[in-house]
C-alpha cells in the first residue's frame, strides 16, 4: 500500500509537471479519490468508460495520458463533464493526467517507446517527440507493416518520399502538422497519429513521407511503460484499461 500524495509528489517530479509547457490540458492530480493506493489502473483516456473499467478492477487511482480537464476549451460541468465527475465520485478513484510531459518524456515517453520498439537512434528532439536514424536505410512499405503489427493498427500512409528511409521523427498523437518542420528539417518520414485534407496536400507537394497510425495507437506505450516505473516504486498492483477508439 502507498499513499496518494507520495505517488502524485513522485509523478509530478519524475514527469517534471511543473517544468514543460503544455497549452492543452491541465496535468497532475486532476481528481482526488482514496488516501490509500493499493492498485493503480493507466490508460491512454480519461472517459467514463475508463474510469469505469478501473473501478471495476478494484483500482484506487487512474493513471491518464488525456485528462480531461482543457486549458483551450472551458466547459460548464454538463454532459460529458458532469458523468466524469459523477463517476469519480461515486468510484472515489483518484485520477492523474500527464499529457505533453508523458510525450516529451525522454525514459518512458510515447515517443522514446517509439524509437526504441523501432531500433532507431535518437539524434535530438523534434516537437513534442524525438527524431533519429535506422542503422540501414528501410524500405517505406516494409515499415508500415512493422508499425501495423507492432502497434495493432491500421496505418494511413502519405507516400511521396523516399521509398528507402534513414531519418524518422516520432510524434505521437496529432501531430499532423508537424509535417512543415520536418520538411524543412529533411527528415525522410514522420510518423505520427492522425492526418487530414491539408497536410495530405502538403506532403504530395513537398514530396515527403507521413505515416498516420492512430492517435490511440501511437500513445498507449507512455502509460504503460510509466506504470512498470510505479509498480517497482510503490510496490503496488498495477493493470492497464485498454479502450481503443480505432483512431
Amino acid at each position: 500500500m502507498a499513499q496518494r500524495n507520495e505517488i502524485v509528489g513522485f509523478l509530478n517530479k519524475y514527469l517534471k509537471i511543473d517544468d514543460v509547457e503544455d497549452k492543452y490540458l491541465v496535468n497532475g492530480l486532476l481528481f482526488e479519490g482514496k488516501d490509500d493506493v493499493t492498485k493503480i489502473a493507466f490508460a491512454v483516456d480519461s472517459s467514463v468508460d475508463t474510469i469505469s473499467a478501473a473501478r471495476s478492477e478494484g483500482a484506487d487511482m487512474l493513471v491518464v495520458h488525456h485528462g480531461f480537464l482543457s486549458k483551450v476549451l472551458l466547459f460548464p460541468i454538463v454532459r460529458h463533464l458532469k458523468k466524469i465527475i459523477k463517476v469519480l465520485v461515486e468510484s472515489d478513484v483518484s485520477l492523474y493526467g500527464a499529457h505533453i510531459p508523458l510525450d516529451v518524456h525522454p525514459d518512458v515517453g510515447n515517443n522514446i517507446e517509439l524509437c526504441r520498439m523501432f531500433d532507431v537512434s535518437v539524434k535530438g528532439k523534434f516537437s513534442h517527440g524525438f527524431w533519429g536514424e535506422f542503422k540501414n536505410p528501410v524500405d517505406v512499405d516494409v515499415f508500415v507493416k512493422d508499425i501495423d503489427s507492432r502497434l495493432n493498427t491500421k496505418c494511413s500512409v502519405f507516400g511521396f518520399g523516399k521509398k528507402k528511409i534513414k531519418t524518422v521523427a516520432f510524434v505521437s498523437g496529432g501531430a499532423q502538422y508537424d509535417i512543415l518542420p520536418a520538411m524543412i528539417s529533411d527528415i525522410d518520414c514522420l510518423v505520427t497519429g492522425e492526418n487530414g485534407h491539408i497536410t495530405y496536400l502538403i506532403a504530395k507537394d513537398a514530396g515527403m513521407n507521413m505515416i498516420s497510425a492512430g492517435h490511440y495507437a501511437t500513445e498507449t506505450l507512455g502509460v504503460r511503460a510509466l506504470s512498470k516505473v510505479v509498480k517497482d516504486k510503490f510496490k503496488v498492483e498495477t493493470v492497464f484499461i485498454d479502450k481503443p477508439t480505432g483512431l
